[in-house]
């Protein structure tokens, strides 16, 4: 809790940023204070284009990030924070009383800021970074309910980035009063080419970089219906060490940077820097995996997320939902490898038992001191042996009351992955039965305001706090202007 208010407040302080030099320069430059909702606009203003330029740094795709503060919370405050920009950026003109008032001999800037007439590019670019800006943020909302290819929305999405990355900066630098002083300008420029690096970094210099060091195919098969083994190793040594619980960005004999998906390692503890991963054909890159062969060339980009065993953990049950199982499978593995001997239990959901890996014969859990497997399906065929039905409310109290899991499930620390509407569910669940929030342990790979879990309504109002907080940071600074 700690930590995560530490990086709370440092966003807050990245934010406040622009504000804070503005009001500096404005002193050291001896300019006139305008009436102070001219002041809140342009603070909205500023506020809301530091947030889009911080969202480039949030794409959960910078390892050194990734693997301290986990994608999860990246991608979160990325997708959440972009609102929080589009409702300043959209409120932050209306606020301005001076519109009509002439420039004053001391601010030769505010007609440029304050009365921009139909000649003045400025506020053309700031329109069109605006619209750039909603339609950036309405296809990432709409794209999970739309058929759009997801490559396909990977580059618009990079485009608008750009685009409003590009016009919003044009239009801060002519169009802004506080930008008109040196030190506010530099500040902007700076920030731009912080995020304009980040973008390059993501889209063109990371996918040369690897590219010298690709891996190969060497192992390619049938792990369960739909679903793929697929055992790739590296033709250099890698430089940073993957481990149990992370996962990887997979481009398939490739380099196009908007043409990769995330996917969990279902082994990474090979001594040879061999990964494993198990993939389900859901579409665009999975549904083309058949057709490559051992020795194919993969681009590798990790490691990321933070995935891990809780250390201090007594007992632990793992809640896998369909493939949601790949990290469990690794991080099984891995302590088979350590000789952990706390209880593990796994419950693994999945819709038929067609579908389920051989998660013994792929992690060697059977090794383990103290391990059990509790399956469940939803469509049991005749003489299925284990629990019938699905990880919602019922699914989970059935298994929380199962012989092998009931006597730890009270003290043990939770472990979530799969599906999003069942780890929505399973952490409601949870929680339900008197578990606490700090013991159970997920990790997301999509975010919005569908989640309905005590968790997921925790962290929507973290954001509207912190988004809040921002704003009465914002009219403190400018009550001591």
């Amino acid at each position: 809790m700690k930590r995560a208010t530490g990086w709370a407040l440092l966003y807050l302080g990245l934010l406040l940023l622009p504000v804070a030099v503005g009001m500096w320069a404005q002193r050291a430059g001896g300019l006139e204070h305008r009436p102070w909702l001219d002041d809140w606009a342009a603070g909205l203003g500023m506020m809301g284009f530091c947030a889009v330029l911080l969202s480039f740094f949030l794409l959960g795709r910078f390892s050194l990030l990734s693997t301290r503060l986990g994608s999860d919370r990246l991608m979160l405050a990325h997708q959440l924070f972009a609102r929080t920009a589009v409702a300043m950026l959209l409120l932050h003109p209306f606020f301005y009383t001076l519109w009509d008032a002439p420039p004053g001999p001391v601010d030769a800037s505010a007609a440029r800021a304050l009365r921009i007439g139909a000649g003045d590019w400025g506020l053309a670019t700031g329109l069109l970074a605006l619209g750039a800006l909603l339609a950036l943020v309405a296809t990432a909302i709409w794209r999970p309910r739309s058929d759009m290819a997801y490559p396909r929305w990977r580059l618009l999405h990079a485009a608008l980035a750009l685009a409003v990355l590009g016009l919003g900066l044009h239009h801060t630098l002519v169009s802004g009063r506080y930008a008109q002083l040196p030190a506010v300008a530099l500040l902007w420029w700076l920030l731009a080419a912080a995020a304009l690096c980040s973008l390059l970094w993501v889209h063109a210099v990371r996918p040369l970089w690897l590219a010298v060091r690709p891996y190969r195919i060497t192992r390619l098969e049938p792990a369960a219906e739909r679903i793929w083994l697929l055992e790739v190793s590296p033709t250099r040594r890698p430089r940073r060490a993957f481990r149990a619980g992370q996962f990887a960005w997979i481009r398939l004999g490739h380099l196009r940077a908007y043409d990769d998906n995330p996917f969990s390692l279902s082994r990474a503890n090979d001594v040879q820097g061999r990964l494993q991963f198990l993939i389900k054909e859901a579409g665009d890159m999975t549904g083309s995996l058949s057709q490559h062969r051992p020795g194919d060339t993969v681009h590798v980009d990790g490691p990321h997320g933070q995935f891990a065993w809780p250390p201090d953990a007594p007992a632990i049950v793992m809640h896998a939902g369909g493939i949601g199982v790949a990290p469990f499978v690794a991080l099984l593995a891995d302590a088979v490898a350590r000789g952990d001997p706390r209880p593990i239990r796994l419950i693994y959901a999945d819709r038929s038992a067609a579908q389920m890996i051989d998660l013994e014969g792929l992690s060697g859990a059977s090794a383990l001191a103290d391990f059990a497997c509790v399956p469940m399906v939803e469509r049991p065929a005749p003489g299925w042996q284990g629990l019938s039905g699905r990880l919602d409310a019922a699914g989970v109290q059935a298994c929380l009351t199962h012989t092998a899991v009931a006597p730890w499930a009270a003290q043990a620390t939770h472990m979530v992955c799969g599906p999003e509407p069942m780890m929505d569910a399973v952490e409601s669940a949870l929680v339900a039965h008197g578990v606490p929030g700090e013991r159970i342990v997920s990790e997301h790979f999509r975010y919005d305001f569908a989640g309905r879990s005590p968790r997921s309504l925790a962290i929507r109002r973290a954001w509207w706090a912190l988004s809040a907080t921002s704003l009465l940071a914002l009219a403190l600074a400018l009550a001591w202007r």
